[in-house]
């Protein structure tokens, strides 16, 4: 079924959008669902609590809060079965005032009178601010002094914490949709004695392309800089000269006294020690032929104590052998340079 809509855009008194207003309304669509299109500042308690009442007699009723809404229009519409809010929009809770008319010169019994008068006014706000405080509570949920707290703070709320606070069920989404205050508006909540609103701009404008290009570019040589400043020092050691050979390289890159190798690099000097200790072993092995063998000469040079003395001990073996006499020193040998010559023949036939 198609909802009724009745809007109320404007203050809620006997002269502007009053009860009587409403219940011509209301009885018109008795039976229909009715969708109230309320934008109003507030006004009249009296008449904000009998068009309440008759949102509740009508009993299918939803108010759907545009733009910036405020007191006594703001519980009015607790009467409804569902409140909406756009998410554009603001709304206020406060104290309800009371109009004070003194003019003129006083005397002291006339003062008292006044004040009389003053405090009974008093009262009756108090009164009024905690039946409204009720209403709040009821619809909340919340504690009483909670929402006179509220109240008295006298604050714009935007419509993410009015569903916070409970006091609507639904918010009505939009594309970039945040409350504007302008100059007519603030005109306005001042002429009322309304606080003006304090709207938090959290959206920045949409940058333009030449914008977007320029931050790129920014942001390119941000990357760079950062790349430049993370990469850690390096340092060539090339008094690695072994593993400098086996890898073929002039040098090794160090950094943070770290060297990093490659998986070929560490196969290569692996197979450089394998090769070196085969090398060894082999050597190893044919030193220990060449021991043996000469150990097999004689029991004097098998039981010599090591292969300095198993060589001397071969030395004097040979200086019995006659004509194999072996020097082991220089002088000696330089003595015996010229004794071929010394006795050969002709040299004897000079003798004679």
């Amino acid at each position: 079924m198609n909802e009724v809509v009745i809007t109320l855009f404007g203050s809620i008194s006997q002269y502007w959008y009053d009860k009587n207003y409403m219940k011509y309304f209301l009885d018109k669509a008795k039976g229909k669902p009715v969708r109230l299109k309320v934008t109003s500042y507030g006004g009249d308690v009296a008449e904000a609590v009998a068009i309440s009442n008759l949102l509740a007699e009508h009993g299918d009723v939803t108010v759907e809060f545009i733009g910036f809404n405020a007191s006594a229009a703001t519980w009015m519409a607790f009467g409804a079965k569902r409140i909406e809010m756009h998410a554009d929009g603001m709304w206020l809770a406060h104290k309800c005032s009371v109009g004070v008319d003194i003019y003129g010169s006083l005397n002291a019994d006339q003062l008292d009178d006044k004040i009389r008068e003053l405090q009974s006014s008093k009262q009756s706000a108090e009164a009024i601010d905690l039946m409204i405080a009720k209403k709040y509570a009821d619809r909340s949920g919340k504690a009483v002094k909670d929402v006179l707290s509220l109240m008295k703070e006298s604050k714009w709320i935007a419509a993410d914490e009015v569903k916070e606070w409970g006091f609507v069920d639904e918010i009505i989404p939009g594309i970039n949709k945040r409350a504007k205050v302008s100059d007519e508006l603030t005109n306005c909540f001042s002429a009322m004695g309304l606080p003006i609103p304090v709207v938090e701009d959290k959206q920045q404008a949409e940058p333009t392309m030449v914008e977007q290009i320029l931050a790129g570019i920014k942001n390119l040589f941000k990357q760079e800089e950062k790349k430049i400043i993370n990469q850690p020092l390096t340092n060539m050691r090339k008094e690695f000269l072994s593993v400098n050979q086996i890898l073929n390289v002039e040098g090794l890159n160090e950094s943070d006294g770290k060297i990093t190798l490659t998986v070929d690099q560490v196969k290569a000097i692996n197979d450089a020690i394998k090769a070196a200790k085969e090398g060894q072993t082999n050597a190893e092995n044919t030193m220990k032929g060449v021991i043996d063998d000469l150990d097999s000469l004689s029991d004097q040079v098998k039981s010599a104590a090591d292969n300095k003395a198993k060589v001397q001990a071969i030395r004097d073996i040979l200086n019995k052998i006659p004509g194999t006499k072996t020097s082991t020193n220089k002088e000696s040998d330089e003595k015996n340079k010229f004794a071929d010559i010394a006795t050969d023949p002709i040299n004897d036939y000079e003798n004679e």
